[in-house]
This record gives C-alpha cells, structure tokens and sequence, in this order.
C-alpha cells in the first residue's frame, strides 16, 4: 500500500496524462508550449491518496474490538508465542504474512555509488536528468516507461533474452518496441557487471553483444525481482521450514508447524496483492474453523501496468505444449478494433490459448489499452473451465474493445509446432 500498487500506479497516471497531453494534436486538440511534469506536485497527489486509503484501513482495524492491532516487527520466541515492541503474544494458531522485500543484486561497486528502490523511486520530487534502470520485469518496466515520460532520459538493462520474459513472446516484443518508440534505450541480454561513480555521474557497465558496454546516467534504480521476506522472524523457533522460493505451505496454506499458516509474497509464487488477498480468507478459515479448504492458483490474473497495459491469465502457448495440451491459439491486434481506433490507442494483440479437442479456454494474454480490465473476462471464464464458447457466443456492444477478446477467441484454430 505504501510502497507498491496504488502509489505506484498513482504516478504512472500523471505520467500517462503528460504523454496523452502531448499527443493532443492527435485529436485536434490544440496545447501550446512544452507538457511538463511538476513531480513534486504529482507525488503531493500520490501521499494525499495513499494517506487517505492507509488511514481508512487503520481506523477499521483500531476500532474493530475483535481485533487487538499492534504496530511494530513481529518474531517467533518459541512454537506458541511472538513478541512485538517487547510484548509477548501468546496464540493457538498464527498466519504468517510479512510479504517480499527487494534484495540488493550482487553487483561491484552498487553499495557505493548509489542507487533508488522503487521506494525512493516514488518519493522524489525532482525528476533525474537520466537514468538506467536495471530489472526488466513489471517493477523495472512501469518505472521506465513512467520516468520516462516524466522526462528522463532512460536506459533499460535487461539481463533475460526478453523483457517481461514470463509473458507471451509476441507481447514482450511488441512491448519492447513500444517502449523504444517513446525513447527509452531498451538492451536485453545485458547483464550488469558493476558500478561505478564518477563525480556527480554513475557508471553502470554491462555486457552486451560480448563486450563491456557503460551507461552513464545521475541516478540507477534497481528492480531486479522481490524475495520472500522471512528475515528476523526466528522460523527456527517454531521449526517452520522456509527456502530462497519462501515458506513452505501445503494446499491448505499450513506450514509444516500444523497450527502455523503463511499467505501471499511470502510463500513465493505469483507474488500479488489480489493473490495475498485471495489466500487470506482460506488460511483464517482453515485455521480457525478447520475447515481445510484448499487454494487453486490455476486462474490468477496479472498485469504489468505500462502503456499500453500487459495483462494474462493461465497458461502460455508454451506451457499448455508442456503439458500435453492439443494446442490452439488466436491472435487479434488492436490496430484492427474500430474502438482502439477512435482512442488511438492502437498498439498491442489478444491472445487467447485454448485446448482444441475441448474448446476449454487455458489462458489469454493482452497488451493493449485497459488490459487489466479484459482480461477479466477471459478470467470469469476460465473459472469453471468455459469453452471459448462462453466467450464468442456472449453479445458484445458495439463499438468496445472488449470485442478483440471476442475476436480472438473466434481466432482460435490448431497450431502445429513445427518438427525440430
């Protein structure tokens, strides 16, 4: 809440007002001078926000008398008891959710010249003359894309083959291009080596093509990937087993210590708010009631909120391969929807995967304007194994841009992978 989806999102909004804003002639809309970005002002905007939603939470939890609400950092004493601020708290069963933190690559010389967390990323008030972003996974890309068009210049380091590299190929490519389009210097396979300082200006010195290459820029933000954060909680004291993928739970959210639960980024996986929120219920009411009900993770949404917006859900054409699946696939781009069309908003594709002998819908993947909000759709209707039926037979209004997910899914035929 503080630190990760609504300031951050609250921030690219004012970066896609600035961009939207210089793109007016487009639509015959007349802006005179230069579309600037007062930072200090956007970030005002984003605090006020995120006080207000933080504030309405705490008061909820502080005036519920059910519940007795202590601020502070929390580790295990033995198997029935924490202790908090000096408190100790003794319980019958406890649920575990302290989440991920972002943990400093191993790369010479970054201690020492500096760097920003998407943290510090989002208290600035005055925008970097330059900047090198290292990470190209959904931090690394909206802070990009974000600074950006903010108006600095930004370089991208991507040490995968592709960036976004557990999206559909034909997204991460298309995105790339697009991030290319508004500017941004975009390398993948360009892994950092070290960092260095020179004066005012860091050094950032990456492999690419097979030689050293160096970027010079006035800040570096780091955003290569989260981790399960379980340090200074004393696991060892109840026995609860933990690893570099985070705390080990079973189907019903309970670790290996029977009265102990764990949710959301700190037993690894997709590591997501509405993911968290999800396993939040299941593990109360397993350990509460025991009721032993059982998560299923086979239809979690995610988005990367650059713009245009990626969103999936399910299976990639790869993964459904890998699992025996008699592959379809249908693609329909945005630049063919008559709505992205009068929103010039253009850019990006559908992809629905789908089992052929079934029809059963196995995942779908956008890039394109209001992704998170579509691929909703396909999401309802893989819950209880939809045909794409479901989806192609349901009226659409005319003119939306959901009518590409329909589209796509009447795209779907057979792809034979050829023989390698």
């Amino acid at each position: 809440m503080n630190e990760g989806c609504i300031p951050t999102k609250t921030l690219i909004r004012s970066g896609e007002v600035a961009q939207l804003a210089r793109r007016g002639h487009e639509f015959g809309v007349a802006i005179e001078g230069a579309v600037r970005v007062n930072l200090a002002a956007a970030v005002a905007r984003k605090d006020k926000i995120v006080r207000g939603i933080v504030d309405s939470i705490y008061a909820d939890l502080e005036n519920n008398p059910r519940i007795t609400f202590f601020k502070g950092r929390a580790h295990f004493v033995n198997g029935n008891a924490i202790e908090v601020n000096g408190d100790r708290l003794h319980a019958s069963k406890f649920i575990i959710a302290t989440g991920a933190d972002d943990p400093l690559p191993p790369i010479d010389g970054l201690s020492d010249a500096g760097f920003l967390t998407n943290y510090e990323a989002l208290q600035l008030t005055s925008i970097p003359r330059s900047l090198v972003v290292i990470g190209g996974g959904y931090v690394g890309l909206e802070f990009a894309q974000m600074y950006a068009r903010f108006g600095s210049k930004v370089t991208l380091l991507q040490r995968n083959v592709r960036l976004a590299p557990k999206e559909e190929p034909e997204i991460s490519e298309a995105l790339a291009d697009v991030l290319r389009e508004e500017g941004i210097h975009v390398l993948t396979r360009a892994p950092v080596v070290r960092v260095e300082r020179e004066g005012m200006e860091k050094i950032v010195v990456a492999q690419v093509n097979g030689r050293e290459e160096s970027f010079r820029a006035s800040a570096i933000l780091i955003a290569s990937g989260r981790k399960p954060n379980v340090v200074g909680l004393n696991l060892d004291k109840p026995g609860v087993e933990a690893d570099g993928r985070g705390i080990r739970v079973n189907a019903q959210l309970q670790t290996n210590a029977p009265h102990i639960y764990a949710i959301g980024d700190v037993i690894g996986g997709a590591m997501f708010t509405h993911k968290a929120t999800y396993d939040g219920p299941i593990a109360a009411l397993n350990a509460v009631k025991g009721l032993a009900r059982a998560v299923d993770y086979r239809v979690v949404p995610r988005a990367i909120f650059t713009d245009p917006t990626v969103a999936s859900v399910g299976l990639t054409e790869a993964q459904a391969r890998e699992q025996g699946f008699r592959v379809g696939v249908g693609i329909f781009p945005f630049a063919w929807s008559g709505r992205a069309k009068a929103l010039g908003e253009t850019k990006g594709l559908v992809k629905i995967v789908a089992d052929v002998q079934t029809n059963e819908i196995l995942g779908g993947h956008i890039l394109g304007p209001h992704a998170d909000i579509l691929v909703h759709e396909i999401a309802v209707a893989m819950y209880n194994r939809g045909p794409l039926e479901a989806i192609t037979k349901t009226i659409h209004i005319h003119p939306t841009l959901s009518e590409a997910v329909k589209s796509a899914a009447k795209a779907v035929k057979e792809v034979v992978k050829p023989e390698t």
